[in-house]
């Protein structure tokens, strides 16, 4: 039989208690044993929602406790690494929200201290688990394609800005680039095979700001993405906007583009990648090609999931990587390369140059 995984949850919010949380439940070799909240009130209604005999406000508590072999960090994103080492430290596995720091410098850190204390380590970055984007990785591997050299990608919303601690550099990093940014260049970097990032040019804005909708005016805050209950500036100093051509080796240039806030027809998600053979589409899934002299657009049958599921199937993953000691699909050596190219977009706005990565 294999043996049961104690799990600890540090930060109860909504990442927590809809995805991570439930994810565990699912999984028969799982048992929730503790959560940590500063808020000590949410932290006590969420472990009894979920069965947890433990409920701290600290989550240094939490780590000490032996019953927790492995936690979840689900804090606002300035304490991810800190966390993160604070609980590799304490000999626990961990599976970190995105994005897994707030610079190269503390995902390297992070990487260290996976290093030293042989735990696995795992960021959360649940888009690769999509049936969609494991089957466009299969047919990558397959040769598909041909020799791939261009993808773009995007993640863009109309009214979309989350607001609060999202929106605050100092305690997000950024914002719509490091957001939702960091899932679309990682997912369209999964499929490519990973390539390393040599160069960069970003450019990063912020122009609307706050702004209110009649339309939210009855959403709760969990049903919203923090629009249209705040009278305050709660759009704060993080960007709404972010655009970067990234050149990867051997040669395969990746255009991204993201956005909170932008005054388009409706929100658009969109991933494709360009190679000498085919060429495919993510959303929907659709490769396009040719066949007996003529061009061809096929379709293969894929079922997409519910969010939450691809948040299940990478716990599912990660207690995989706990019982056989394998390296996730997100480890920490990917997580220093991903902070690596997010940290030169940023640089490479504020400059008005090219960044180039050694």
């Amino acid at each position: 039989m294999v043996e049961q995984v104690g799990i600890g949850v540090i930060g109860v919010g909504t990442i927590a208690e809809m995805n991570h949380l439930p994810g565990y439940q699912r999984q028969p070799d799982a048992r929730i044993v503790a959560v940590a909240d500063i808020n000590q009130e949410r932290a006590k209604a969420v472990a009894a929602k979920f069965g947890a005999p433990y409920a701290y406000a600290d989550y240094h508590e939490l780590l000490a406790n032996p019953e927790v072999h492995a936690v979840s960090v689900c804090t606002p994103n300035f304490q991810h690494a800190p966390v993160s080492i604070d609980a590799l430290q304490a000999g626990k596995h961990v599976l970190s929200e995105k994005p897994p720091a707030l610079s190269t410098a503390e995902a390297q850190a992070v990487e260290a201290a996976a290093v030293t204390n042989s735990r696995v380590y795992m960021v959360c970055l649940n888009h690769r688990f999509r049936p969609e984007v494991q089957l466009l990785k299969r047919y990558v591997e397959a040769g598909e394609f041909g020799e791939l050299y261009y993808a773009k990608t995007a993640m863009l919303r109309r009214r979309g800005s989350p607001g609060g601690w999202f929106a605050q550099k100092k305690l997000s990093g950024g914002g719509a680039l490091i957001d939702i940014g960091v899932h679309m260049l990682d997912v369209t970097r999964y499929v490519l095979g990973n390539p390393r990032p040599a160069q960069v040019l970003g450019i990063t804005r912020q122009k609307i700001g706050s702004y209110f909708l009649e339309e939210y005016r009855s959403y709760t805050p969990a049903d919203m993405r923090g629009i249209g209950q705040r009278p305050e500036n709660w759009a704060g100093d993080a960007d709404e906007l972010a655009l970067a051509v990234i050149r990867m080796e051997p040669d395969i240039t990746l255009y991204l583009e993201v956005s909170w806030a932008l005054n388009l027809e409706k929100d658009v998600t969109s991933t494709e990648i360009f190679g000498t053979k085919a060429g495919a589409r993510l959303e929907p899934f659709t490769i396009f090609t040719e066949e007996m002299g003529r061009l061809v657009d096929r379709s293969p049958r894929v079922q997409p999931i519910p969010y939450s599921e691809t948040h299940a199937r990478a716990i599912r993953h990660f207690l995989d990587c706990i019982h056989t000691g394998e390296q996730p699909l997100s480890d920490a050596k990917q997580a220093v390369v991903t902070m690596q190219i997010l940290d030169a977009i940023y640089e490479s706005s504020e400059k008005g140059t090219l960044i180039v990565l050694s």
